[in-house]
């Protein structure tokens, strides 16, 4: 149903038995014109003195108003009971909004036609043309409001409906995933624990046969068990990082408060033997935030950042840096003075045993940072860096802030801490 313009004409289908009563309604409308139907001015109204004849109607032409006679005691269509008109004019026609004519002035009346979904009521006994058209023209704007409403809710029901389901798809995907990443956390353990075993036996031969029988080999055999026992440690440390990092996946973040300051300073005292052989200073700037997180694994992030800048650096004087950047969440970083990283192998360095270097100049396996990314993800943060060859690396990571413990005690002022070795190292 569109809405009316002032020129339209309406088309009025009157339900009335009485032609009394009918005419008082087509004078108010037509100004004094009446007759069976009646075409004067902005409406065109249709009578008819029984239900079943404006059904019929109904069914065949399109009304924008019904005007409905209803008297509650003594019914005024004589095949019709009381609201039982209105239900049965409202089943033909939903799209038509239907104003009651009673003859009776009752309240209740009124509510009853109305709360079965007529637009208005009106006293016969009080009509008058100018407030039966307003009557009818709100009750027309109304019903369109309304199928407008009905309309859009239907369509929100329907997005909500197509929502909730994508989102049922999702959530069993999700779940899905989660059984799927559990079930190769647990085969990595289980195939790396079992792996170390063998692995341990032939690294003890290996030392047996260089203890016992030194003086019977030569110096190509000694050189080739020496190498053995070697591949053997490097067996060992890539297994030790594929059991860590399937740990990582296992093991959900706590929410207790975690004090990066006290963490960061506990890491650089483990690291201390490191640095002062590195000649290097590594230092905390200002107060690093609290977080919620699991203590040991955000260790080995700092641990596994600190070392890398310790090792990936071939300044004299090796220099690194630990701060953190106002946010919400905040950025926590570290960078260096080091080698720097060529910006198209930025997102190539977190992948599992990807190196960059050879062994020979710089060791290790090659899985640290997967190890550390994979913490972070799980402490739902993320790490990015910034670096150029040869102007150091700065590492960046989020983890999500602690919530503020209330204190009587004045806010500490920004320090440093820092780990350096003495001047004259070299």
């Amino acid at each position: 149903m569109q809405g009316l313009t002032l020129c339209e004409t309406v088309e009025v289908l009157l339900i009335e038995d009485s032609a009394a009563d009918a005419r008082t309604v087509q004078l108010a409308l037509s100004e004094g014109r009446g007759a069976m139907s009646v075409r004067s001015g902005l409406f065109a109204v249709t009578h008819a003195t029984r239900l079943q004849e404006a059904l019929s109607l109904l069914g065949q032409k399109r009304f924008d108003v019904v005007l409905l006679d209803l008297v509650l005691l003594d019914p005024g269509l004589p095949d019709s009971a009381g609201l039982e008109a209105l239900s049965a004019v409202r089943a033909a026609a939903a799209s038509v909004p239907v104003v009651i004519l009673t003859g009776i002035d009752d309240d209740g009346l009124a509510l009853s036609a109305i709360q079965q979904g007529a637009q208005d009521c009106l006293a016969k006994d009080h009509l008058e043309g100018r407030i039966l058209s307003r009557t009818i023209r709100h009750a027309i704007e109304r019903k369109r409001t309304e199928i407008e409403l009905l309309r859009h809710t239907r369509e929100v029901e329907a997005a909500r409906a197509r929502i909730e389901q994508q989102a049922a798809e999702l959530r069993a995907r999700a779940e899905q995933l989660d059984r799927i990443n559990h079930d190769l956390d647990d085969f990595t353990y289980i195939t790396s624990h079992d792996l170390k075993e063998p692995l341990r036996g032939i690294s003890a031969y290996c030392e047996i046969l260089l203890e016992d029988y030194h003086d019977k080999l030569d110096v190509g055999g000694r050189c080739r068990l020496e190498t053995l026992v070697k591949l053997c440690d490097r067996l060992t440390a890539l297994i030790d990082n594929l059991l860590t990092y399937s740990r990582v996946g296992q093991v959900r973040p706590p929410d207790d408060r975690l004090d990066l300051n006290a963490l960061a300073s506990e890491v650089l005292t483990a690291l201390d033997p490191a640095i002062v052989q590195r000649n290097a200073s590594v230092k905390i700037v200002g107060r690093l935030p609290a977080v919620r997180g699991n203590a040991t694994f955000i260790g080995m992030v700092f641990n596994n950042l600190i070392s890398n800048a310790l090792k990936f650096n071939d300044s004299q004087r090796r220099e690194v840096e630990i701060g953190a950047l106002a946010g919400n969440p905040p950025v926590i970083y570290v960078k260096d003075n080091g080698i720097g990283i060529t910006k198209k192998h930025h997102e190539e360095i977190f992948t599992i045993f990807r190196r960059l270097h050879g062994r020979k100049k710089y060791e290790g396996t090659g899985a640290g940072l997967t190890i550390v990314r994979k913490i972070i993800t799980s402490h739902g943060g993320r790490i990015w860096l910034e670096s150029e060859p040869g102007q150091g690396t700065a590492f960046f990571f989020t983890l999500a802030p602690a919530a503020k413990k209330p204190s009587k005690k004045p806010p500490r002022p920004p320090h440093w801490i820092s780990r350096s070795a003495p001047a004259n190292v070299k």
